[in-house]
């Protein structure tokens, strides 16, 4: 039995003792072998020439992804095998993979039935030639050649069609498989064939819709008149959206839809339709989006305030910050100890809170008071920043090494200040008895610039990585390291303001490296 194709011995005896082909009509079909030999190019020959003649066959070949070499021996083997006497279930195992592989060239039953036309314009002169004109050898010779096509045409032609059944049954399967609600229309959107997840998604039936529109499904709450979509679809061949249908139970969904078309010859003859309920991801996407808007509106709520407290309190806060500190010139050492003391502290509460104060300014001004990205020259940034730490750099004798810096898109105050902060850093956490060594630098990578700022300090703990970049968050004492606890989160707002982002990469006692990333906006076609 073949199981591919579908036959076995006995089927294939019986269709031949259907046609009478016996052993006598095998030995006379031999004996026109050597004339086929030498018909056998010049056959060929008129079989593509005759294929080359119409359109839709040359469309065929010039597709097939068969080279024509292959496609033409299996032609002229069909020719020989004909008449080679030996008609057993291995001759029909091979006269049915010609079949199967004209349905997958494309090649329809009607072309190569017509390909016997020749063969028998070729052959029956060979039988006359072979028998000598000889009634009784050429007459039951036609016979046997008669018998022998019929039997060649109704294999091939069998095993195209079972190929396409084959085919037929492969997209069944996907069809009825798919997670999609699918329905196929005609023309004018009338539904003639329904997957069973339609019943799952939409409460119908397959039955229960065909020969109905594609409009019973939508719902009449949709802003999208099914007409509108329609035309849209006559116009363009297809389209996609989504669109509210109701539910068999009457409540409405809100469905994500494909519609195609198909086409044969060119021509639209039917169109296929997916859809799924999209109703959750629809809601989970407004949600989001109110949230994401709600978050959007807080933030610059707390923007605002930050600025407007922290630009408020600093007249009030100055006023304090200077009689503290009239009272610390005018009465040190005429108090007692206590007082002294009691001064002091309210000094430096008042100078610490200044700070404080003026570093929430700068980091509430990121987002609201930003200048408008221009192309920034970061050699320029750098200049800038190791001018406004000079005194810091000369009292402790760092040396700063730079390498060549690139032209960004970006607000060239806010990466000064990005820059002076991250190098303020380098010169702060510094080991006893080291001087500061720094190296900042830059390099491409991808569509983005990668900026770094290394040095050789104390280092930081990975499991402190994240923690230092939110704010007030504090890894020393303010005797050990002076500082408000500010700085690397105003950092971290000034790289996601240019859409980039920031990290660092240490190891304790062995120095760190602040590395952050700027778009190159240029490369990505974005205006400046």
């Amino acid at each position: 039995m073949n199981a591919r194709m579908g036959i076995s011995d006995a089927e294939f005896a019986r269709r031949k003792d259907y046609l009478t082909l016996d052993e006598r009509d095998a030995a006379l079909l031999q004996a026109l072998l050597p004339e086929a030999e030498r018909l056998r190019e010049g056959y060929l020959d008129r079989f593509y020439g005759e294929l080359d003649r119409f359109e839709e066959t040359r469309a065929v070949l010039s597709r097939t992804t068969l080279s024509h070499e292959a496609l033409r021996a299996l032609h002229g083997d069909q020719l020989m095998k004909l008449l080679s006497g030996n008609y057993d279930l291995s001759y029909a195992t091979d006269r049915l993979r010609i079949g199967d592989t004209h349905q997958k060239v494309g090649l329809k039953p009607e072309w190569y039935v017509g390909a016997y036309r020749m063969l028998l314009g070729d052959l029956l002169p060979a039988a006359w030639k072979t028998s000598g004109g000889d009634p009784a050898i050429l007459l039951p010779t036609i016979e046997a050649l008669i018998k022998v096509v019929l039997l060649d045409i109704e294999l091939a032609v069998s095993a195209y069609f079972h190929a396409d059944h084959e085919k037929l049954r492969l997209f069944t399967k996907v069809f009825e498989s798919d997670l999609e609600a699918v329905l196929i229309t005609d023309i004018h959107a009338s539904i003639v064939h329904a997957s069973h997840m339609t019943e799952t998604i939409s409460g119908y039936a397959p039955k229960e819709l065909q020969g109905h529109s594609v409009a019973t499904l939508l719902s009449p709450k949709s802003p999208l008149a099914f007409e509108d979509i329609w035309r849209e679809v006559e116009m363009d061949g297809d389209w996609h959206g989504d669109v509210w249908h109701r539910h068999a139970n009457g409540a409405d969904y809100l469905a994500r839809m494909s519609i195609a078309a198909v086409r044969s010859e060119g021509i639209v003859t039917h169109y296929v339709i997916e859809y799924s309920d999209a109703t959750e991801a629809w809601e989970a996407e407004r949600a989001l989006k109110a949230r994401t808007e709600e978050l959007a509106r807080s933030n610059r709520e707390l923007e605002q305030f930050a600025y407007v407290a922290s630009h408020d309190l600093q007249e009030p806060l100055r006023m304090v910050a200077s009689y503290t500190q009239l009272l610390a010139r005018r009465y040190k050492g005429k108090l007692d100890d206590d007082a002294d003391e009691f001064i002091n502290f309210a000094v430096d509460g008042a100078t610490r809170m200044q700070a404080l104060i003026n570093d929430l300014l700068k980091l509430s001004r990121v987002g609201t008071r930003g200048k408008p990205f221009v192309p920034t020259d970061c050699g320029k940034v750098l200049d800038a920043a190791l001018a406004n730490l000079d005194i810091a750099l000369r009292e402790s004798g760092a040396v700063v090494m730079r390498d060549p810096m690139p032209v960004i898109t970006g607000d060239e105050t806010q990466l000064i200040q990005l820059l002076q902060n991250l190098i303020g850093n380098a010169l702060k956490f510094q080991r006893p008895g080291v001087k500061p060594a720094i190296h900042v630098g830059a390099r491409r990578i991808g569509r983005a610039w990668e900026l770094f700022v290394r040095d050789n300090g104390i280092g930081i703990s990975p499991e402190y990585f994240d923690r230092i970049f939110i704010i007030f968050q504090r890894l020393h004492t303010k005797a050990e390291y002076p500082g408000t606890g500010i700085g690397l989160s105003l950092c971290k707002k000034i790289v996601e303001r240019h859409d980039g982002r920031i990290w660092v990469e240490s190891r304790p006692g062995e120095g760190t490296s602040f590395l952050f990333t700027i778009p190159d906006r240029d490369m990505q076609g974005e205006g400046v």
